[in-house]
Parts: C-alpha cells; sequence; structure tokens
C-alpha cells in the first residue's frame, strides 16, 4: 500500500492540542479529504498528535510520540532524532561507497515509518523559521528533511507561509531545509518572494490554502447555534469580530495574557459599529484550550475568550442592550465558518477565520501580524482591507 506520511512542527505537543485551534482544523479536514479523494490509493499517516476519534473518523492513522520527559520533550525528540540521522547517514555511505545495505542501521519506530513512506508533506503553516525562538525544535525539523532525504523519499513542503528570515542563522539553516525539499507549495505569493530572496532554488508555486475548501455547517445548525447564543438575525448590519493575542501590539503571545491595555485601541471601532452602525455585533473566539483536570479530552474556552471578554467589558456591552454578544459555545471548525458565513462584514485578527469570511465572499478586515494576511489578502485582491 501507499503511504503519504505528513510532518511538521504545526502539530507538536499533547495529544488533541492541534485540534483546540479552529483553524487548524480549516486546514486540516479539507486537505485529508482532498488527499483521499485524489488518492485514494495512499493511507495517511502523519505525526500530527490528534485524538483517536479523529483519526478513525476521517481515516487516517497517527504515529503518536510517547512524552516520557514533559518539561524536556522537545529535547528528548531531538536526541532520538540526531541518534537517527546518524544512522542513516551511517547506512547511506555504506551503501553508496561498498554497496552493502545494512538494513539493521534502520531500525526504529520512526525510521521505520520514513522508510515505508511513499510521499512525505512537510506542513510548518507560519511556523517556520520563526520556531528558530525554540533552536531545539526548529533543528529537529531540520534532521527529520535531511532522514527522508538520504533515504530516497519525494518532499513537498506543503501549503505553508514560511519567512521571514531575520537572523543569519536562520537564513543559513533555512538554506539547507529548503535545498532538501522537492517541491514548495506556499498557501501566498509573499512567502515565494521570501524564498527567492534567500536564494532557494527548487520549484515553488503559489496556490490555495485548503481552508477555503472546508464546508460550513447547514443552514438550519446555523440558525440553531445563533438562537441559543440569542443574536438577533433580523437586526442588521450583522457583524462578527475575532481577535487574538498577536493582535495586542505591545504584549504579543499566545499565552496568558497578562494585560489587557492594548485593548483600548479597538474600543473605538466597537463603538462605531454599535452607535454608527447601528450594527448587531458578535465576538467569536477562534481556539480553545484543554481542561488540564480532567483525564478525557475536554475543550474550555481559551485565551481568545479572555481577549473577547475583556473587550466586551471594556466596551460595557450590557449597556447596548443585546447588540454585543460573545459566542459563549465552543463550535467546530465548519459551525464556525457557518457562524461566520451569516455576517455582513467580519473583521479578523486570526486569519482561519478571515479565510472562512472570503471563501463565503463575505466583506473582511484583516487586522495582520504577519505576512500571511497581507499574502492571502493579495490572491484575493483585498489588501486594502488588511491593518
Amino acid at each position: 500500500m501507499k503511504k503519504i506520511f505528513i510532518i511538521g512542527l504545526t502539530g507538536e505537543g499533547k495529544k488533541g492540542a492541534y485540534e483546540k485551534q479552529l483553524g487548524n482544523m480549516a486546514i486540516l479536514i479539507p486537505m485529508i479529504k482532498f488527499l483521499k479523494k485524489f488518492l485514494p490509493e495512499y493511507d495517511i499517516v502523519t505525526t500530527i498528535q490528534l485524538t483517536e476519534d479523529f483519526c478513525k473518523n476521517f481515516g487516517i492513522k497517527c504515529f503518536y510520540i510517547e512524552r516520557k520527559w514533559p518539561k524536556f520533550e522537545s529535547l528528548r525528540i531531538f536526541i532520538c532524532t540526531a541518534f537517527d540521522l546518524c544512522k542513516v547517514y551511517l547506512w547511506y555511505y555504506i551503501k553508496k561507497c561498498f554497496r552493502v545495505n545494512f538494513n539493521f542501521l534502520l531500525k526504529g519506530a520512526k525510521l521505520e515509518e520514513f522508510k515505508e513512506a511513499t510521499l512525505v508533506l512537510d506542513f510548518n503553516g507560519d511556523i517556520f523559521p520563526s520556531d528558530v525562538k525554540n533552536p531545539i525544535r526548529f533543528l529537529n525539523q531540520i534532521a527529520e528533511i535531511i532522514i527522508l532525504k538520504k533515504l530516497g523519499k519525494t518532499i513537498i513542503e506543503f501549503v505553508s507561509s514560511p519567512g521571514p528570515f531575520k537572523t543569519f542563522c536562520s537564513r543559513v539553516f533555512s538554506k539547507i531545509m529548503y535545498n532538501n525539499i522537492d517541491l514548495i507549495l506556499n498557501r501566498e505569493p509573499i512567502s515565494s518572494e521570501l524564498l527567492n530572496e534567500l536564494g532557494i532554488k527548487k520549484p515553488i508555486i503559489n496556490t490555495a490554502c485548503p481552508a477555503f475548501l472546508l464546508k460550513p455547517v447547514n443552514e438550519n445548525r446555523v440558525k440553531e447555534i445563533f438562537q441559543k447564543e440569542e443574536i438577533d438575525l433580523n437586526r442588521k448590519p450583522l457583524i462578527g469580530v475575532t481577535l487574538c493575542g498577536y493582535n495586542l501590539p505591545s504584549l504579543r503571545t499566545w499565552g496568558k495574557i497578562k494585560d489587557f491595555r492594548d485593548l483600548r485601541i479597538y474600543i473605538p471601532m466597537i463603538k462605531y459599529l454599535l452607535e454608527e452602525l447601528k450594527a448587531m455585533v458578535f465576538l467569536l473566539p477562534h481556539v480553545y484550550r484543554i481542561n488540564p483536570y480532567i483525564s478525557s479530552l475536554e475543550y474550555i474556552h481559551g485565551p481568545d475568550y479572555e481577549i473577547l471578554m475583556n473587550l466586551y467589558k471594556m466596551c460595557k456591552g450590557e449597556e447596548y442592550e443585546g447588540c454585543l454578544k460573545i459566542i459563549e459555545g465552543k463550535y467546530n471548525a465548519a459551525e464556525a465558518k457557518g457562524i461566520i458565513g451569516y455576517s455582513d462584514m467580519f473583521i479578523t485578527g486570526r486569519l482561519h477565520a478571515g479565510v472562512a469570511a472570503l471563501s463565503q465572499r463575505i466583506p473582511t478586515v484583516l487586522i495582520a501580524y504577519g505576512h500571511k494576511h497581507k499574502g492571502i489578502a493579495k490572491m484575493c485582491g483585498v489588501e486594502r482591507y488588511v491593518y
């Protein structure tokens, strides 16, 4: 059986952690469906740490990484990868110089999965090389690509937004990695320009992010959600807003927000929508967290909700008689896209909430914290609406 192996920096962490981010799911679900539709003879295996339920529902296999040293897991994985790299180099040069195949050097769970792969998709989103902030993960990713190349695998960098390459180290190591990749598919043109400036000679193609293909839930389900959230669909215009930690200029973080002062810059916008446009405004969280206090997988409100709830309070939302609402329920990517699709306008700092809107022809304003927002807006011809 032929096999597609999906690797990359996007899926490390605890099992199920990847699924709490609706943008991740908006990419992964249509990507898997697309691969299964056009390459039905291939099995799909991934190192993204997905739940058993997700894998069962979508017919894929997950290569689970046992977390033996929770506080030093990245270091442990890198040590194992470095050891595998040494074994593969030894195997490669013995085979090349002496024409002897020492297959026993390729023993090990991950190496055996790599060896069986027909095609490798390297799926990094916008993390590479910004993850040089964590040099161990950065180097581990490069080492895995070199291992796969020495094993003779075809590697495609799949719908990512690499760059920018700000430091000498990120430029040097990024060139090593990308020169070991056979084809680079970027989801927007600015990343391709950055790779060309870096001097990458491999084929680079601009293509659409798979999130454009995600299907929203049906109309009845969307109306059910709005009814549950007590949002009046008869009040127009209906405008949605999503913000994240990286939309706070002086405190950019994906972690817990310690200070919400930067939210003051968004208060005039919300008040204009409510007071001048007489809009019905809903605040939509796009990322959840895993409940750490129970053994089963349960998603709870995360940093997006904290940010939007603080914005609601700073705007004195209770004074607007139900015209400013925060979405309290926790919904999947297709449900979130359905909610967004009912908007007359959508304002977002989360890229894939923006993709959900753009793909449904909703007028969209992107609040950018990176070049990927500008790149996707450029592809869609809406650059003037990026801030």
